[in-house]
């Protein structure tokens, strides 16, 4: 006999009774068993921050840092990138540079005071609603869905964005209302679109 430990785990095996091929297989399943299953994240891990990847290699980094406020610091493979102001992880307040991993404070550009940003209403699916600001325009939501990234499953529902200041110029977000935070899934400029695919998520080292 043999007692076999692992945190959490005691499994005792009759070596006699056993083939090599089923002892190993036993210790796979009892290790497998004891491992904890990696959970996904969710809006309480937005203070920490919660880290959102695409295909190309890009990454995002949304972190709340007021109520209804999200940081989101974009990150490409060449070390360039952007940090963002946001309300409700959507509407666009300003947006500073990242050239060679130094963040370029004094390039900030400012979309939009968050007094107009305040004019948006909260997203919600399925509806239409406008900001008439300056730094308003207008929101179309799509019905409720969910979206995969990775092994992690979460409610969405896409919502499409044009603005007063620029028509020939769209957004399309899956937006996460669970965690209040919309991710840009292609852009439209001049009948030029470019879009962008996630494939994972995870919490913030």
């Amino acid at each position: 006999m043999f007692c076999f430990f692992l945190p959490g785990v005691a499994q005792t095996i009759d070596l006699a009774d056993m083939t090599p091929k089923s002892l190993w297989l036993s210790l796979v399943l009892t290790a497998a068993t004891a491992l904890p299953a990696m959970a996904c994240p969710g809006a309480e891990t937005l203070e920490t921050g919660v880290v959102f990847e695409t295909r190309d290699g890009m990454t995002e980094t949304h972190r709340r840092f007021a109520p209804e406020l999200i940081l989101i610091q974009t990150e490409f493979p060449d070390g360039s990138g952007s940090i963002l102001e946001t309300r409700h992880g959507l509407y666009l307040a300003s947006s500073t540079p990242i050239e060679d991993g130094v963040v370029k404070v004094g390039q900030k550009d400012v979309f939009a005071s968050y007094a107009d940003l305040e004019k948006w209403d909260e997203p919600r699916p399925d509806a239409e609603w406008r900001n008439e600001s300056s730094g308003g325009g207008t929101a179309t939501s799509w019905p409720m869905t969910t979206i995969k990234l990775g092994p992690c499953t979460y409610p969405a529902f896409a919502i499409d964005l044009t603005f007063n200041d620029d028509p020939t110029y769209s957004e399309r977000y899956h937006y996460l209302p669970e965690m209040g935070v919309g991710l840009l899934v292609a852009s439209t400029l001049d009948g030029g679109a470019e879009t962008y695919d996630y494939t994972g998520v995870r919490a913030a080292e």
